[in-house]
């Protein structure tokens, strides 16, 4: 299978997984909120957060071994591979220990992280607990990683959407007896086992005989090498992502959390989405500068930023005028947190998914000490600012951090650091990144208008017009973001995907 099949069957199986579960997301949620209350179901999202934390304790590992294995794949190096992989295995077995004794220290001082009016300290503590199991996965994630590396991110994409559909049946389904957050964490670890069976099931098929294969000194030491660097740039990521629920959470308590986290879900979704694309990329990019094709690979990052750019203006305009809709039908207006927290949401998207991009070409081949300053520097601004803002403004609070690092750090620093590595300019990069904005943002602006200009009939008709805008978006896209000869490419490239 070629890079351009490989990319567009990531991109493909992504969108089938963003469907299935913004669809089962639609059914689920207000069954979800009627029957665990909304401080229970904001408190779960919290509790995933801190999970996401404690996953931090890997110190970066992740990362540095995915940036050895994609050179050592893209170099067809089967017997590299197979020495990462073992190396890794034998890394990943020395952190989680850390990591056990951290959840740990987590799980005994939560009733003060978490502050809840109707549930116990023993069930916010058992829920933590069953969650905490998760870490003894950690060494085998080492399998996801190898996917990750081979542009298999299609197949991470379908075992992804299963889970999907299972956890939330099972979550449904211990909600409805009233296991409450026990049940919730349950469902959680038990379809994580078997995604990860699976995703270990398709490393070893390829790769035989990694139970023969023992750990390298000098390849555990390369991968300690990058270590530290990448786990500053994953701070970096989850302080993004993840701080906004636990701030908000810790100031306004878990209730508050609820309608903040709904509110952000569809942006969040266009988030997953643009992502795709640089999760379904990054490997073929690592493979042409491998290869020494760096013309090439400088026109294809540019390509790619051009397209992440626009349709995340496709995306997110008909998500910024219908919003309030949606969650007025779906969980009720009460859940709506405002129309500041829902545009400024949409501004960070658009924002990240183009940073997204951009880091990913960095970090792949091995240079991420070069991201570690700034990263540091992003996570600084953003935590500070989201607290005094949740403090004094509220929920827009944490997501005003987030825009403020982006604009005072990452506008200018991965710029920086792409020149420097691949001789491209910040004048081109943000011109690429920049150029949909001339159709977008009165794309945007009218939608917006036409939204608010009459009453909608039912999920039908928000449905409609939602799809309808979505649709105008691309034919903008299309016309203006393409120049003949890019449409002409971009046809060839779907042919291609399609095989023939």
């Amino acid at each position: 299978m070629s890079r351009t099949q490989r990319s567009a069957w990531s991109v493909a199986n992504g969108l089938v997984f963003t469907l299935v579960s913004l669809s089962i997301g639609v059914v689920a949620t207000p069954l979800l909120l009627s029957w665990l209350g909304s401080e229970r179901f904001g408190t779960y999202r919290v509790l995933l957060d801190w999970l996401g934390y404690i996953s931090l304790f890997e110190f970066g590992i992740g990362g540095a071994l995915l940036a050895r294995l994609a050179v050592a794949v893209g170099r067809n190096d089967v017997p590299a591979t197979r020495r990462l992989i073992a190396s890794g295995l034998h890394v990943y077995f020395g952190v989680t220990l850390a990591m056990v004794i951290s959840g740990i220290a987590w799980v005994t001082f939560l009733p003060r992280l978490i502050s809840t009016s109707t549930i116990s300290n023993t069930e916010l503590r058992n829920a933590a607990l069953i969650m905490l199991t998760l870490v003894l996965l950690t060494p085998l994630s080492v399998f996801r990683v190898l996917a990750e590396a081979r542009q298999r991110s299609y197949i991470i994409n379908m075992a992804l959407t299963v889970q999907s559909v299972l956890i939330t049946g099972l979550m449904l389904l211990t909600a409805w007896i009233g296991w409450r957050l026990i049940g919730q964490a349950f469902a959680l670890v038990i379809v994580q086992v078997f995604t990860t069976l699976f995703l270990i099931w398709d490393g070893i098929r390829v790769y035989r005989g990694l139970r023969l294969e023992q750990s390298n000194r000098e390849t555990v030491k390369d991968i300690w090498s990058l270590n530290w660097p990448t786990f500053i740039l994953n701070l970096s990521g989850r302080t993004g992502l993840l701080t906004d629920n636990i701030i908000i959470g810790w100031v306004l308590g878990p209730a508050a959390v609820t309608g903040f986290f709904l509110t952000q879900r569809l942006a969040t979704i266009a988030l997953n989405q643009m992502q795709y694309i640089g999760n379904a990329t990054w490997a073929g990019l690592v493979e042409l500068h491998v290869q020494g094709e760096s013309e090439t690979f400088r026109t294809r990052l540019l390509e790619l930023t051009k397209l992440v750019s626009g349709l995340s203006l496709c995306l997110l305009g008909p998500i910024a005028a219908y919003n309030f809709y949606f969650i007025e039908r779906w969980v009720g207006a009460l859940n709506y947190a405002g129309g500041a927290v829902s545009l400024i949401a949409c501004i960070n998207v658009w924002l990240w998914g183009i940073f997204s991009l951009w880091g990913w070409p960095v970090s792949g081949t091995g240079n991420v000490r070069r991201l570690a300053p700034y990263a540091t520097a992003f996570t600084l601004v953003n935590v500070t600012i989201s607290i005094v803002g949740a403090i004094l403004l509220g929920l827009i609070g944490p997501l005003l951090g987030t825009l403020v690092a982006f604009v005072t750090i990452n506008m200018w620093a991965l710029p920086r650091v792409l020149n420097r590595l691949f001789g491209l300019s910040p004048w081109q990069l943000w011109r690429a990144a920049l150029a949909p904005l001339v159709w977008g943002v009165p794309y945007v602006t009218l939608t917006y208008v036409v939204a608010r200009s009459h009453s909608l009939q039912g999920w039908f008709g928000l449905i409609l017009e939602m799809m309808m805008a979505g649709m105008v978006g691309l034919a903008l896209w299309w016309t203006f973001s393409l120049s003949r000869s890019d449409r002409a490419i971009w046809l060839a490239r779907v042919r291609s995907a399609l095989g023939r």
